[in-house]
């Protein structure tokens, strides 16, 4: 005899155009992915999530809220019950409706209110998930009987608050490193997020030689942190013909939506083709 489980997807899917993000799963869309919102402690803020059923069948959704944290420096999200994080913020926001069906090409505007306690400081953050059920499929259970699985799909629009006048949006880079392997250049350094607030950063080194060329470039893969957060950069220059003579290194890492920071050492390579130690540059 079949049974009847239920499988929950927590992820994310989002069709991505050169002009905006568009999640969409099992039917239906939302317009808002990511909401970032700046208030004043003590204040509000409302707006709204469009949620579209560009499905065959009507779509019938449910809405709730949860936390989240970076789990991955590359952006992977673990999510929690609400209210269970040291930097949430789903208890700051109410919404409605909280349940409702889409017809077949319908449109549900769900809308809410972030309302900011009047002693909160620093990012905080939560998700809204948008909930419908995507049938059923057969699956074996842990006793390798067949069973038929109730699958539920969610998308999530994140939510990124930030009280106004208390943001501190700081790094610093560490254990700064070069090495030569097989003429490639590898530069790493820890990302440390010293401020109160999510930073998304990437960036560059640069190695320039004597004569001020720049004689050697690396990118930077793109890391996400929440505050205090470390995340390690690596990069590798590939075929690099260090002659002797000295040369410096400069780190530019970019953060989105505004700052940046630089770092910069010196380091010399031997006549017999040795590179030194590097000298950080305050």
């Amino acid at each position: 005899m079949n049974k009847t489980k239920i499988l929950i997807s927590a992820l994310c899917f989002f069709i991505i155009n050169m002009f905006f993000l568009v999640p969409a799963f099992a039917g239906i869309r939302i317009d808002k992915p990511k909401i970032r919102l700046s208030v004043a402690p003590g204040s509000y803020a409302s707006g709204e999530v469009k949620v579209e059923n560009n499905g065959k069948d009507p779509a019938a959704v449910k809405v709730y809220l949860e936390d989240w944290v970076y789990n991955a420096q590359d952006g992977g999200k673990e999510f929690m019950p609400k209210g269970t994080t040291a930097l949430s913020a789903s208890n700051w926001i109410t919404f409605y409706p909280a349940d409702f069906t889409v017809p077949v090409g319908g449109i549900q505007m769900v809308r809410y209110t972030v309302s900011v306690p009047k002693d909160a400081k620093g990012g905080n953050y939560a998700v809204m998930f948008f909930e419908t059920g995507g049938g059923e499929m057969p699956a074996v259970d842990e006793k390798g009987n067949n069973v038929m699985v109730k699958v539920l799909n969610r998308l999530g629009a994140l939510f990124y608050i930030e009280p106004e006048g208390t943001i501190q949006k700081t790094a610093e880079i560490k254990n700064l490193a070069a090495t030569e392997k097989l003429n490639n250049l590898v530069v790493a350094a820890d990302f440390v997020n010293t401020g109160n607030t999510d930073i998304t950063a990437k960036g560059t080194f640069d190695v320039i030689d004597s004569y001020g060329m720049v004689f050697a470039r690396g990118v930077f893969d793109e890391v996400y942190t929440l505050a205090h957060d470390k995340a390690s950069l690596e990069s590798t220059a590939k075929s690099v013909d260090l002659k002797a003579g000295d040369y410096d290194l400069l780190l530019t890492i970019e953060f989105e939506n505004g700052g940046n920071i630089i770092k910069e050492a010196s380091f010399n390579v031997s006549a017999s083709g040795v590179l030194g130690p590097l000298k950080i540059k305050d």
